[in-house]
């Protein structure tokens, strides 16, 4: 009695103390994911969101990505790609450009509609000015990140409805000034969604994302996150 008496102590302070080092915020993001096919080869996949920090009342983050990609065969492609991220800065109230480099492989399961993606990243992070600097950008911050990325479609036969299921880890690399934790971030989504045709779908579902920063300190983000996909055939 006395060895469950105290795990269930050991469990309360553990929850205590989740509860105490994680801040929860909440934020809406939107998202379009496009693929102009160019032929049976050669693709340029891109996508812009728009993520709104407080649910729809302050600024958050853009992202602005594409990038040139070749298939192997019908099942696996490698990309090669760059994006923009501009980030809202509170304390400086200004925002502050991310460039990003990154390369990737996606392979697609027969058996069912499941997609595996490797990416790593070379970015360079800006950095705000000292007070009172006529700069926005003090100066940069570079770091290598690899990103495994897992997502798991479900139809519910025989409408053109959809369950999804997604999750995302993001690990620091080697020669990384912008973090010196391996844990970046995990995003855990759950979506439900809907098959217009063959090149066009949306769904509308909870993302989980949880994030360590370098100082240690950690964020929990509750997200409503919409998104469609489309390909268009060049």
């Amino acid at each position: 009695m006395k060895k469950v008496l105290l795990a269930l102590a050991m469990t309360a302070i553990v929850r205590i103390s989740y509860a105490q080092t994680t801040t929860h915020a909440y934020q809406n993001w939107y998202t379009y994911f496009g693929t102009l096919k160019m032929n049976n080869k050669w693709a340029i996949p891109f996508d812009i969101q728009g993520r709104i920090r407080d649910g729809i009342s302050n600024k958050g983050q853009l992202l602005m990505r594409a990038g040139l990609q070749y298939s192997l065969t019908s099942q696996d492609q490698v990309l090669l790609g760059y994006a923009f991220v501009p980030t809202y800065n509170n304390v400086s109230e200004t925002w502050l450009p991310e460039q990003r480099i990154f390369e990737q492989y996606i392979h697609k399961s027969k058996q069912i509609d499941m997609t595996h993606r490797v990416r790593l990243e070379q970015r360079w992070v800006a950095q705000p000015s000292v007070p009172g600097s006529p700069h926005a950008i003090g100066d940069w911050k570079y770091g290598n990140r690899a990103r495994y990325f897992n997502r798991t479609q479900l139809a519910i036969k025989p409408t053109p409805f959809y369950v999804a299921l997604q999750d995302e880890i993001f690990l620091n690399l080697w020669g990384n000034d912008i973090s010196n934790l391996l844990f970046d971030q995990n995003r855990f989504l759950a979506a439900f969604g809907y098959q217009f045709n063959a090149k066009l779908k949306a769904d509308i579902g909870y993302m989980n994302q949880f994030i360590q920063v370098n100082s240690g300190a950690k964020t929990m983000n509750h997200i409503l996150h919409f998104s469609v996909f489309q390909t268009i055939n060049l």
